[in-house]
Formats: C-alpha cells, structure tokens, sequence
C-alpha cells in the first residue's frame, strides 16, 4: 500500500471502498498494537529495576530497626522469609513493608516513652541504625522521579497488561507513604541519638 493509498483511507475512511476501509484498519490497529507491545515491554523492564531498589531500600531499614531494637532492647517483629527475599512479586514486597512498618513503630514507640542506652555497646548499635536508616531513606528519596515516571507509563498500556506490572504498581502506590513515614521516624531517632549522646552521621542529617 503506497503513501497515496494510505492518506485517501485516513481522509476517507467513511466514504471509500470496504477494501480500503479493511487495509487502513489493519493497519492502523498493527501500528497501535505494536506500540502498545513496545511500551509493555519498556515498563516490564523500568519495573524490574524499581522493584530492585525498593527492596534494597526496605533490606536496608530492616538492617537498622534491628540495630534499634538491639540498642533499645526491644524485641523486633519476627523476619520470614518473604520479607528479606529477593522476589519481585508484589505479595512478598508488601510482606518486606509490613515487617518493616511494625518495627518502626515499635521503635518509635521506645523512643517516646523514654528508652535509654545503657552502656557504649547499646550506642554503638544504634549509631550503625542511624546509618542504615539513612540509607534506606536515600534510597527510597532518589526512587521518585523513576515511580512516577512509571506510574505514567501505566496509562498507556491496556488493563488486560495490568497483571504483569502489579509488584511496580504497588511501589507506585506506596513509595510516598514510604518516604514520608521513615524520614519521621529518621527524625526522631536523629533527635534521640543527639540527646543520648550518640554521634549522627552526616547521612542521616542532610535527609532531614
């Protein structure tokens, strides 16, 4: 079909023959549906490297809700196996984030209610917290501009392509809640680790 064919078809698809109504239509609908192809696959890819660097993030803020409750000498939720894998199923990164938010609140909790560190070795845990902390915290602050460039990646697809993508779909969703959950609970174990006489990394601060 030449360029001729194709501009008649477009201008006049409602008026010219059905065979010319058929070859603009197939045609038209490969065009779309590679494009739509293309662009499944792109996020599958973009989806893979978000659902990474989320659960980096998460290991990273279980490692430092260990150190704090060690230091603080309460007893962290229970870790399964799910929570620490490197799946990249949407159900086990939320089991990472269920972890992760209960030890959280426990340890903000302790911090409220006035828990001391009892001796140089309980400081010293909570300080390699603070940088883990802070770790997390940064990793999950610099995955924005990537999840949202995601999230508007979504509306191109059809739902039918949907199923694929859940895991990114979900950090989508979560991320923000995330970043400005853990950047309080950062503040207050900044402002607990100054009055106990705990040295902040500079990390951690310049998150704040």
């Amino acid at each position: 079909m030449n360029k001729y064919l194709i501009t008649l078809c477009a201008i006049g698809a409602l008026t010219l023959s059905p065979v010319c109504q058929a070859q603009f239509g197939g045609m038209l609908g490969g065009m779309l549906g590679g494009k739509k192809s293309e662009a499944s696959a792109d996020l599958g890819a973009q989806q893979d490297q978000l659902v990474r660097r989320y659960v980096a993030a998460g290991k990273d803020v279980l490692t430092a809700n260990g150190h704090f409750a060690d230091a603080l000498g309460i007893k962290a939720q229970a870790v399964n196996a799910s929570a620490t894998s490197d799946s990249l199923s949407a159900k086990d990164i939320e089991a990472q984030d269920k972890v992760i938010s209960a030890d959280a609140a426990a340890v903000s909790e302790a911090l409220k209610s006035g828990a001391k560190l009892k001796d140089a070795e309980a400081k010293a845990k909570y300080a390699q917290g603070l940088v883990a902390l802070a770790s997390g915290v940064k990793k999950y602050v610099d995955m924005r501009n990537d999840a949202q460039g995601f999230a508007s990646g979504l509306s191109s697809i059809s739902p039918l392509q949907m199923g694929k993508l859940q895991a990114g779909a979900y950090i989508v969703k979560t991320l923000p809640s995330s970043v400005t959950n853990l950047t309080s609970v950062l503040h207050s174990a900044v402002d607990f680790a100054k009055s106990n006489g705990v040295e902040v990394p500079k990390d951690a601060t310049s998150l704040l």
